[in-house]
């Protein structure tokens, strides 16, 4: 038995191995008996008022039909081992703390598959506290001529008590972009989900809390306004029902009525019929920019350019290259001599527009990243300014048009982009330009 833990130890050095069984033992000729997930296990023991099953799956291999008696037994002598490799002091879970509800199974020679169960006394080990380690060291016994696996012939068993609770399946934050050419109704789901086997029905309360909001706006220094509930309608039942882990609410959006730019729904979770809610994952805010139609170019004209690679009018190194819908050409600023930065370019549009985002397409040719960061301006008269919004590609690569969102929709005839970093000494471009507005 020593020369079976030696090995066990130095191989699959207590790793956690996933539930799956190795199918390429299938293929030896003898046939061997391991436990599927073998090593250190930490089995999560949810706090809901009942003992706790675990399954300890054994799995017969091989390509010759024998039948299998087997048996498994608490091992100390794992204990010692696993305290010894891991410099630790865990001891062994009390007897009466747990129950093996077999711990001898029979193996058909046609079968594969059996199961040892192991009973937790929930109340009882979460009364241990958790000043301690416990853990359960088992050892698998073949009872006849097949043999086991010594890498796969134990199993630590660690139990955790976890709090019974409930809470979203789902990001903290779900971001919503709707374009002009969205479907009239946008459904946005929101999953409520439990990890612990649900044998009741629990009832909750799923509620819009401005709260929310409020602090995620100070954390993240954003100004998203509260949607109003004429724009939307959350349904679904708030309850998971017996045998089942997850409810799913759903957010249905009216695009037809909702207004343009950024909007947030805040939805938090409270007053569970049973167990609690838990505090991560408490809430969540949905984030919802409502696109504007892009500007077209035929509406923009060119007022001034700090500085060109080439002359007025020219399809290439031009700013009117930035919004002659061709991804090929590119303003560029001028590098014989190279100008100081920052660099500006200054649009006309054909009237006043509400602008709510701003998309840059970088150059595509081996130069793509000399365009940093800089900001938009928006003006009425071409002189008084507004910043709508920054933008910063750092040091890496795009590809393709990247959005940059007014947190309000900004008002203006004039845009101004000022470019105030470059990753090329002072060159920068830009291959395309798009406004998004009305």
């Amino acid at each position: 038995m020593k020369r079976i833990y030696n090995i066990g130890w130095i191989v699959g050095g207590l790793m956690l191995l996933t539930g799956c069984e190795d199918n390429r033992d299938n293929n030896l000729s003898e046939p061997l008996i391991y436990i599927v997930q073998s090593g250190e296990i930490n089995e999560n023991i949810y706090d809901t008022g009942e003992n706790h099953i675990c399954d300890i799956a054994i799995h017969k291999s091989g390509l010759i039909e024998k039948e299998v008696q087997m048996e498994l037994m608490v091992d100390e002598t794992l204990l010692a081992q696993y305290n010894g490799m891991h410099d630790a002091k865990a001891e062994l879970l009390p007897a009466d703390l747990y129950q093996l509800e077999k711990s001898e199974l029979f193996i058909a020679a046609s079968e594969r598959k059996a199961d040892f169960k192991v009973t937790f006394k929930t109340a009882e080990i979460k009364a241990l506290g958790g000043s301690k380690k416990y853990v359960l060291p088992l050892s698998l016994k073949s009872k006849g001529e097949v043999q086991t696996n010594p890498d796969k012939a134990f199993v630590i068993i660690s139990p955790s008590i976890q709090q019974a609770s409930i809470g979203f399946g789902c990001d903290k934050v779900i971001e919503k972009i709707i374009s002009p050419a969205s479907s009239s109704q946008v459904n946005i789901s929101l999953p409520i989900k439990t990890d612990f086997p649900n044998k009741w029905d629990i009832n909750f309360d799923a509620q819009i809390d401005p709260q929310i909001l409020d602090d995620w706006n100070i954390e993240n220094r954003k100004a998203y306004s509260l949607l109003s509930p004429e724009y939307y309608q959350l349904s679904g039942e708030q309850k998971l029902v017996v045998g089942k882990n997850t409810q799913t609410l759903e957010v249905t959006l009216d695009r037809e009525k909702l207004p343009f730019g950024w909007y947030a729904i805040p939805v938090g979770l409270s007053n569970p019929s049973m167990f609690y809610i838990n505090d991560e994952k408490s809430t969540c805010l949905i984030t919802i920019l409502n696109r504007m139609n892009k500007i077209p170019h035929n509406k923009w004209t060119v007022i001034s350019c700090s500085t060109q690679e080439k002359p007025q009018g020219d399809a290439n190194g031009t700013p009117e290259a930035m919004i002659d819908d061709n991804n090929k050409t590119q303003w560029h600023s001028a590098y014989s001599p190279m100008a100081e930065l920052p660099h500006t370019i200054v649009f006309k549009l054909d009237k006043a527009y509400e602008i709510s985002e701003l998309e840059i397409l970088r150059r595509t040719d081996n130069f793509n990243t000399d365009l940093k960061a800089g900001r938009f301006e928006v003006s009425m008269d071409g002189e008084n300014w507004i910043e709508a919004t920054t933008f910063d590609f750092g040091k890496a690569k795009s590809n393709g048009f990247v959005s940059f969102f007014c947190e309000i929709p900004v008002k203006g005839q004039y845009l101004r982009v000022v470019v105030t970093e470059s990753n090329r000494k002072t060159i920068a471009s830009i291959s395309e330009l798009n406004a998004y507005g009305r």
